[in-house]
């Protein structure tokens, strides 16, 4: 690395800092630091939830998808107009009305404490194991830059994310975020124009890269067990982004820091969409990828772990300077993650645990102290990240396999009057258990789990709902109404 590159590197560190020391002032109350007072420009909030989806898991592991595969996992974002119509006019209003700090909240006000506990407990899980995969796969870069221990670049990448995070809380990940996303973008358009370039050009590379089935998109399969197809797409999609925008704290905790629900709506369409847009140029990358090192067989690619090729090129092939600014770009993407997610679960525990069964009303500084102690934990499990695969695949069936359960069991709630708690908490942990068996016991596609899980818990819900008595009417304002 030169002298150029780790000055860049430097300088956008140093910038991280200082936005999120000027984000920590004037922090009184949990509403400074989980919500920002709720004046947060929607345009801030929706870069901040494109920039937690663009992970350094997406940004690395995209493009190794795409270059020993094609372009098929993108059929899940076919189910982006349904998503956003549930979350957007179903969702969104209730946790905005209710003011609520973690949207589990809802859940006991709608049913009981055992289903809220049930449900953060999943989202807790889901949470932490993604944040070491967030963790990780930067850190993949950042050994092959520098030559550092695996084991030292994880722990600076998690601990200095923990910091700020802790320091600045929401206002502080929300910034930071928008200032990342757009060094993203630069990195990433960096990266396209000189994969373009070395590879013989626009053309060159479309036609090289379609030839060899790089840009296939749709599969027509109907076959569960397909990994990727439009009916996957469109029905299992539905529920892979109701997981990942419609019950994640991490996500719709952004939209809430806004001042009234159209401009929320107005935040997730834009996230969504955008979203959208910079996955399919992560994959083109990968497919430009694919058609610079079929040309070059002398680097050695073709038997490398696809998580490493983009490193690879970026190390590799890019001029000093560049290479910096490609390096900040990953620390971009993996600190915008690292830090919503983090913030996210500081707000879960702090609020669904600590504050709710304790019988102490939390702090600033409980909610700092919490922070960094999941922020310690969650770095010393990266570590162990490399045992699950392609990291892009890996964190999506993470938040699939445990977001079905959850959205179950909030369509539940505020669909059907009738449900009750002992019911809606059956049919949450009913979900999980079908999905469990489902996974170990059949080949049908992670892309369909969600969905399954869904089904049982708001189904499951439903009906034994009926078995329980209940004196705890649902009040009016907590269910949907066309």
């Amino acid at each position: 690395m030169t002298t150029l590159d780790s000055l860049i590197l430097a300088v956008y560190l140093a910038a991280v800092v200082v936005v999120g020391a000027l984000c920590s002032r004037n922090q009184k109350s949990l509403s400074d630091f989980f919500l920002g007072q709720r004046n947060i420009p929607w345009w801030a909030a929706a870069f901040s939830g494109i920039a937690t989806v663009l992970s350094a898991v997406s940004f690395l592991g995209a493009p190794g998808q795409a270059f020993k595969s094609d372009l098929r996992f993108l059929q899940y974002r076919l189910g982006t107009p349904i998503a956003i119509f549930v979350i957007g006019w179903i969702m969104i209003p209730f946790f905005y009305r209710l003011r609520v700090f973690s949207i589990y909240e809802y859940l006991e006000q709608r049913f009981d404490l055992k289903t809220r506990l049930a449900a953060s407990g999943q989202f807790f899980l889901l949470k932490a194991l993604f944040l070491g995969v967030a963790i990780y796969a930067p850190s993949l870069l950042f050994v092959q830059m520098t030559g550092l221990p695996l084991h030292w670049v994880v722990l600076f990448v998690g601990l200095f994310t923990t910091i700020y995070t802790a320091t600045g809380g929401v206002k502080a990940v929300i910034w930071t975020d928008t200032l990342q996303l757009f060094i993203l973008f630069g990195g990433l358009a960096t990266a396209a124009s000189v994969i373009l370039s070395r590879a013989g050009g626009y053309e060159h590379v479309f036609a090289d890269a379609a030839a060899n089935g790089k840009l296939r998109f749709l599969d027509f399969s109907w076959s569960l067990d397909a990994e990727f197809t439009v009916l996957g797409g469109i029905f299992g999609g539905t529920f892979v982004l109701l997981s990942q925008y419609g019950v994640n704290q991490a996500e719709l905790q952004k939209m809430l820091t806004t001042s009234s629900i159209g401009r929320a709506r107005t935040a997730l369409i834009s996230s969504m969409l955008v979203a959208t847009v910079v996955g399919f140029v992560y994959f083109l990358i990968g497919a430009g990828l694919f058609v610079f090192y079929a040309q070059h067989p002398e680097t050695g690619a073709a038997g490398l772990n696809p998580d490493r090729i983009f490193p690879k090129f970026i190390l590799e092939e890019l001029p000093p300077g560049i290479k910096g600014l490609m390096m900040a770009a990953v620390g971009s993407a993996a600190m915008s993650a690292s830090s919503s997610v983090l913030n996210a679960l500081s707000t879960v525990v702090t609020t669904d645990f600590y504050g709710r069964l304790s019988g102490r009303a939390a702090s600033v500084t409980s909610a700092r102290a919490i922070t960094l102690a999941l922020g310690v934990t969650c770095t010393v499990a990266a570590l162990y990240v490399d045992r699950l695969g392609n990291i892009l695949v890996a964190a999506t069936k993470l938040q699939n396999f445990f977001g079905g359960s959850l959205t179950g069991a909030f369509l539940l709630g505020m669909t059907i009057r009738s449900a009750n708690g002992s019911g809606a908490f059956c049919g949450v942990v009913l979900g999980t258990a079908g999905v469990t068996v489902l996974s170990l016991t059949t080949d049908i596609s992670w892309v369909w789990h969600g969905l399954f899980a869904a089904a049982i818990a708001f189904g499951g819900g439903a009906l034994l709902s009926r078995l329980f008595t209940t004196t705890k009417p649902a009040p009016a304002n907590l269910i949907w109404r066309v």
